[in-house]
């Protein structure tokens, strides 16, 4: 009954896209798509026209705002037939993750956050001696003369913005967001979100 309602009410809003075209001047209100656990009411057409790949794609036109709150994304690809999810996936522009459990959706996210140019430091620490002999007492090398030498360098190396351990470590009311504000993507960034029973 839920993925029957939600498919009424998206070719409902679909119907609008005409309507709105024939009257350009005139206001439209927006309308919001809320929808909790969607893992259970999500459903990809493929080689079909309905769809909800296919609906995200067109909302904007509509006028229509959609907001999907799932429990990972191991929850929508167990849900859908084969690589679909991706598909789907990629239609929601701004993303929002909280803690992750499962690897799968640490390690999909993390590659969604893309890689980026890393300082890395090297430290290394060498020691020679001259005219070593072993000790008889406690039997461990001795040289009169000895030399310690210690060098440090810097290499840029390609990594994860974000790692997995990040996704799996995040608190209470933090996530990491890939955000889009309208015009262009914003870059993966640290988000804190406030409890609506928090003060000010």
């Amino acid at each position: 009954i839920g993925v029957m309602l939600k498919m009424d009410f998206q070719r409902a809003v679909l119907n609008r896209i005409p309507r709105i075209s024939a009257e350009p001047n005139r206001v439209w209100r927006p309308v919001v798509f809320i929808c909790d656990e969607y893992q259970h009411f999500a459903t990809v057409g493929e080689n079909e026209p309905s769809g909800d790949e296919k609906f995200f794609t067109l909302s904007r036109q509509a006028k229509c705002i959609p907001v999907v709150a799932t429990q990972s994304i191991s929850s929508l690809k167990t849900t859908l037939p084969g690589e679909t999810w991706r598909t789907l996936l990629q239609t929601f522009r701004t993303k929002i993750f909280l803690a992750l459990s499962d690897d799968f959706s640490a390690k999909i996210a993390s590659e969604l956050c893309g890689q980026d140019e890393k300082w890395r430091i090297n430290y290394n620490i060498s020691e020679s001696g001259h005219d070593s002999r072993v000790s008889y007492l406690t039997g461990k090398p001795l040289a009169d003369k000895a030399h310690i030498s210690t060098s440090k360098t810097y290499s840029q190396q390609r990594d994860y913005r974000f790692d997995m351990k990040t996704f799996t470590e995040l608190k209470n009311a933090q996530s990491v967001t890939l955000a889009y504000d309208g015009l262009d993507p914003l870059p993966p960034m640290f988000c804190y979100l406030k409890p609506y029973f928090n003060d000010v």
